[in-house]
Protein backbone atom coordinates (compact mmCIF):
# COMPACT_ATOMS: atom_id res chain seq x y z
CA UNK A 1 0.00 0.00 0.00
CA UNK A 2 1.11 3.49 -0.55
CA UNK A 3 1.96 6.43 2.23
CA UNK A 4 -0.56 8.45 0.28
CA UNK A 5 -1.76 11.56 2.83
CA UNK A 6 -5.56 11.53 3.33
CA UNK A 7 -5.77 15.07 1.41
CA UNK A 8 -3.42 14.35 -1.59
CA UNK A 9 -4.37 14.37 -5.08
CA UNK A 10 -2.61 11.37 -5.17
CA UNK A 11 -5.10 7.79 -5.48
CA UNK A 12 -4.04 4.89 -3.34
CA UNK A 13 -4.29 1.26 -4.62
CA UNK A 14 -7.41 0.60 -3.59
CA UNK A 15 -8.84 3.82 -4.63
CA UNK A 16 -7.39 3.52 -8.69
CA UNK A 17 -8.96 -0.57 -7.97
CA UNK A 18 -12.16 1.08 -7.29
CA UNK A 19 -11.84 3.09 -10.22
CA UNK A 20 -10.81 0.43 -12.34
CA UNK A 21 -13.93 -1.70 -10.75
CA UNK A 22 -16.33 1.13 -11.71
CA UNK A 23 -14.95 1.38 -15.20
CA UNK A 24 -14.96 -2.31 -15.69
CA UNK A 25 -18.97 -2.14 -14.44
CA UNK A 26 -19.84 0.28 -16.55
CA UNK A 27 -18.63 -1.34 -19.34
CA UNK A 28 -20.16 -4.42 -18.68
CA UNK A 29 -23.30 -2.25 -18.32
CA UNK A 30 -22.82 -0.98 -21.79
CA UNK A 31 -22.44 -4.20 -23.41
CA UNK A 32 -25.20 -5.03 -22.32
CA UNK A 33 -27.44 -2.45 -23.38
CA UNK A 34 -25.61 -3.40 -26.97
CA UNK A 35 -26.34 -6.76 -26.74
CA UNK A 36 -29.76 -6.24 -26.05
CA UNK A 37 -30.46 -3.58 -28.98
CA UNK A 38 -28.28 -6.38 -31.16
CA UNK A 39 -31.06 -8.91 -30.23
CA UNK A 40 -34.07 -6.01 -30.90
CA UNK A 41 -32.27 -5.25 -34.38
CA UNK A 42 -31.78 -8.56 -35.13
CA UNK A 43 -35.84 -9.43 -34.50
CA UNK A 44 -36.70 -6.68 -36.43
CA UNK A 45 -34.20 -7.74 -39.22
CA UNK A 46 -36.33 -10.85 -39.08
CA UNK A 47 -39.88 -9.21 -39.56
CA UNK A 48 -38.32 -7.02 -42.30
CA UNK A 49 -37.17 -10.47 -43.94
CA UNK A 50 -40.99 -12.17 -43.17
CA UNK A 51 -42.80 -9.03 -44.50
CA UNK A 52 -41.08 -9.07 -47.51
CA UNK A 53 -38.27 -6.09 -46.76
CA UNK A 54 -34.52 -6.59 -46.33
CA UNK A 55 -32.04 -6.43 -43.27
CA UNK A 56 -29.69 -3.74 -46.29
CA UNK A 57 -32.96 -1.94 -47.24
CA UNK A 58 -34.12 -0.84 -43.04
CA UNK A 59 -30.47 -0.46 -42.40
CA UNK A 60 -29.51 1.86 -45.77
CA UNK A 61 -32.52 3.71 -44.91
CA UNK A 62 -31.62 4.90 -41.75
CA UNK A 63 -28.40 5.43 -42.82
CA UNK A 64 -29.00 7.39 -45.75
CA UNK A 65 -31.69 9.69 -43.75
CA UNK A 66 -29.47 10.47 -41.04
CA UNK A 67 -26.76 11.45 -43.72
CA UNK A 68 -28.40 14.13 -45.71
CA UNK A 69 -27.28 16.32 -49.04
CA UNK A 70 -23.75 16.08 -50.16
CA UNK A 71 -22.73 13.12 -47.86
CA UNK A 72 -20.73 10.46 -48.70
CA UNK A 73 -23.21 7.95 -48.81
CA UNK A 74 -24.97 9.96 -51.63
CA UNK A 75 -21.98 10.46 -53.52
CA UNK A 76 -21.13 6.96 -53.30
CA UNK A 77 -24.91 5.73 -54.65
CA UNK A 78 -24.17 8.15 -57.31
CA UNK A 79 -21.19 6.81 -58.42
CA UNK A 80 -23.04 3.29 -58.40
CA UNK A 81 -25.87 4.20 -60.72
CA UNK A 82 -23.38 5.55 -63.09
CA UNK A 83 -21.63 2.07 -62.95
CA UNK A 84 -24.87 0.00 -63.25
CA UNK A 85 -26.12 1.95 -65.92
CA UNK A 86 -22.42 1.63 -67.99
CA UNK A 87 -22.68 -2.20 -67.37
CA UNK A 88 -26.36 -1.79 -69.14
CA UNK A 89 -28.05 -2.98 -65.81
CA UNK A 90 -30.13 -0.17 -65.33
CA UNK A 91 -31.73 2.30 -68.33
CA UNK A 92 -29.79 5.39 -67.91
CA UNK A 93 -32.51 8.34 -66.99
CA UNK A 94 -29.39 10.74 -67.08
CA UNK A 95 -30.48 12.45 -69.73
CA UNK A 96 -34.26 13.29 -69.27
CA UNK A 97 -35.88 16.96 -68.90
CA UNK A 98 -34.99 18.27 -65.96
CA UNK A 99 -38.14 19.61 -66.02
CA UNK A 100 -40.14 16.72 -66.42
CA UNK A 101 -38.39 13.71 -64.67
CA UNK A 102 -36.96 15.60 -61.85
CA UNK A 103 -38.58 16.96 -58.53
CA UNK A 104 -38.66 20.64 -57.69
CA UNK A 105 -36.63 21.73 -54.43
CA UNK A 106 -40.26 21.99 -52.34
CA UNK A 107 -41.51 18.29 -53.87
CA UNK A 108 -38.12 17.21 -52.35
CA UNK A 109 -38.62 18.67 -49.15
CA UNK A 110 -42.14 17.17 -49.16
CA UNK A 111 -40.98 14.15 -49.30
CA UNK A 112 -38.03 14.16 -46.52
CA UNK A 113 -41.36 15.56 -44.49
CA UNK A 114 -43.20 12.31 -45.56
CA UNK A 115 -40.78 10.47 -44.50
CA UNK A 116 -39.50 11.79 -41.18
CA UNK A 117 -43.73 11.38 -40.33
CA UNK A 118 -43.40 7.40 -41.47
CA UNK A 119 -40.91 6.63 -39.38
CA UNK A 120 -41.95 9.14 -36.36
CA UNK A 121 -38.84 11.56 -36.74
CA UNK A 122 -38.72 15.01 -36.98
CA UNK A 123 -42.31 17.29 -36.61
CA UNK A 124 -42.96 20.94 -35.34
CA UNK A 125 -40.07 22.99 -34.67
CA UNK A 126 -37.34 19.90 -36.52
CA UNK A 127 -37.77 20.85 -40.13
CA UNK A 128 -34.81 23.40 -40.19
CA UNK A 129 -36.44 26.18 -41.68
CA UNK A 130 -37.25 29.54 -40.89
CA UNK A 131 -41.09 29.54 -38.87
CA UNK A 132 -43.68 29.87 -41.44
CA UNK A 133 -41.61 29.69 -44.70
CA UNK A 134 -42.69 27.91 -47.82
CA UNK A 135 -40.16 25.57 -46.89
CA UNK A 136 -41.47 24.68 -43.23
CA UNK A 137 -45.46 24.50 -44.45
CA UNK A 138 -44.26 22.31 -47.05
CA UNK A 139 -42.42 20.07 -44.80
CA UNK A 140 -44.90 19.80 -42.00
CA UNK A 141 -47.79 19.15 -45.08
CA UNK A 142 -45.28 16.30 -45.96
CA UNK A 143 -44.78 15.21 -42.33
CA UNK A 144 -48.54 15.21 -41.55
CA UNK A 145 -48.94 13.21 -44.40
CA UNK A 146 -46.22 10.36 -43.58
CA UNK A 147 -48.13 10.61 -39.91
CA UNK A 148 -51.66 9.84 -41.10
CA UNK A 149 -50.34 7.43 -43.53
CA UNK A 150 -48.73 5.40 -40.77
CA UNK A 151 -51.43 6.04 -38.44
CA UNK A 152 -54.28 4.68 -41.00
CA UNK A 153 -52.07 1.82 -42.04
CA UNK A 154 -49.72 -0.14 -39.52
CA UNK A 155 -52.07 -1.93 -37.54
CA UNK A 156 -54.16 -3.47 -40.28
CA UNK A 157 -50.63 -3.83 -41.78
CA UNK A 158 -49.19 -5.74 -38.18
CA UNK A 159 -52.70 -7.70 -37.89
CA UNK A 160 -52.46 -8.90 -41.82
CA UNK A 161 -48.42 -9.47 -40.93
CA UNK A 162 -48.72 -11.56 -38.17
CA UNK A 163 -52.19 -13.37 -39.62
CA UNK A 164 -49.68 -14.21 -42.33
CA UNK A 165 -47.12 -15.69 -40.30
CA UNK A 166 -49.58 -17.85 -38.59
CA UNK A 167 -51.78 -19.03 -41.69
CA UNK A 168 -54.80 -17.22 -40.32
CA UNK A 169 -56.95 -14.66 -41.68
CA UNK A 170 -56.69 -10.86 -39.59
CA UNK A 171 -59.99 -10.74 -37.47
CA UNK A 172 -62.82 -8.65 -39.63
CA UNK A 173 -64.27 -5.81 -38.70
CA UNK A 174 -66.16 -7.03 -35.35
CA UNK A 175 -68.77 -9.00 -37.28
CA UNK A 176 -69.58 -13.17 -37.86
CA UNK A 177 -67.65 -13.79 -41.36
CA UNK A 178 -69.77 -17.09 -40.86
CA UNK A 179 -73.28 -16.15 -39.98
CA UNK A 180 -74.64 -19.15 -40.47
CA UNK A 181 -72.19 -21.25 -38.92
CA UNK A 182 -73.10 -19.57 -35.70
CA UNK A 183 -76.76 -21.31 -36.03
Amino acid sequence: MSSVGHNSKDLTEDERAALYGYLCRQERDELAVIDGAQAKRKENFKKAKEWGFSKEEVAFHEKARKAGDGSSIVQKHSLHKRVLIKLGLIPDDRGGDLLVDRADRLQLIRARGEADGLVGEGGPGHAGFAQNSDEEVTYLEGWKAGQMRYAQNWQAAMEKAIASKSREEPEASGEDPFPAAAE
